[in-house]
């Protein structure tokens, strides 16, 4: 998938206009709007949060960001383990393409904050609106990948409440340490968890196509005939026509 993901993201400006085209789903910009709400929503409360949360000690903000980090990445992993278990193939592609998301989504806000430029909320304390000023506020880099492997927690247990909610809000407390050590605004964080998750679901509908989409070179996991416990692994290549 990782292959083709690849050349659905560079060809996809040829696509705008086909019947298969997301800019044709109403769904699409039901999570669009959804999107800009909840980032300017976020943005209109940056100031009032931080003037709650900037006296947070460093230490418990410090311990709600390892909080996260080990729920996140243990729910991950016992998510994929279960995959393994119970022998249920989807459960483990959604996980390994919330990973995928996660690298994805960490090397995008590599490019988003020098782009954005905003300061820190520690390094400008009276105004969140200073953009293009050499700074890296925007959006937060660790808070980003808690959200992708939080949407593929929660989408391996079909969005079920009692799963997504634990899975957001250990990503969401990851965002709380970073604002209680006055490093991001709100909507630092928003952009963050809207970035995350939105990569995750973006990848797990382009590998849905793939998988209807015979007509497409792929490459794949091979094994071949061993003696014993040795076998040997490598890698096949096909194109259907």
């Amino acid at each position: 998938n990782i292959q083709m993901d690849a050349v659905d993201v560079v060809t996809s400006p040829l696509y705008v206009a086909s019947d298969n085209s997301l800019l044709r789903k109403p769904e699409f910009y039901i999570a669009l709007a959804g999107s800009a709400a909840l980032i300017g929503g976020s943005f209109a409360l940056d100031q009032t949060v931080r003037s709650g949360l900037r006296g947070m000690k460093g230490s418990t903000a410090s311990a709600l960001e390892n909080i996260s980090y080990g729920g996140v990445g243990s729910l991950s992993a016992i998510v994929y383990a279960y995959g393994l278990y119970s022998d249920d193939a989807p459960m483990r592609e959604t996980m390994l393409t919330s990973a995928e998301s996660a690298g994805i989504a960490s090397l995008l806000v590599v490019g988003l904050k020098p782009a954005f430029g905003r300061l820190r909320p520690h390094q400008d304390h009276h105004s969140h609106t200073k953009f293009f000023d050499g700074g890296a506020s925007l959006p937060s880099g660790e808070v980003t990948p808690m959200f992708s492997l939080a949407a593929g927690i929660s989408e391996s247990f079909d969005n079920r409440w009692y799963v997504a909610i634990p899975a957001y809000s250990l990503a969401l407390t990851d965002g709380f340490g970073r604002m209680g050590h006055d490093s991001h605004w709100l909507s630092d964080v928003a952009a963050a968890a809207v970035l995350g998750a939105g990569t995750t679901e973006l990848l797990l509908y382009l590998h849905k196509r793939h998988a209807l989409e015979t007509d497409r070179w792929r490459i794949f996991p091979v094994e071949g005939p061993g003696r014993g416990n040795q076998v040997p692994m490598g890698l096949g290549i096909s194109y259907n026509w």
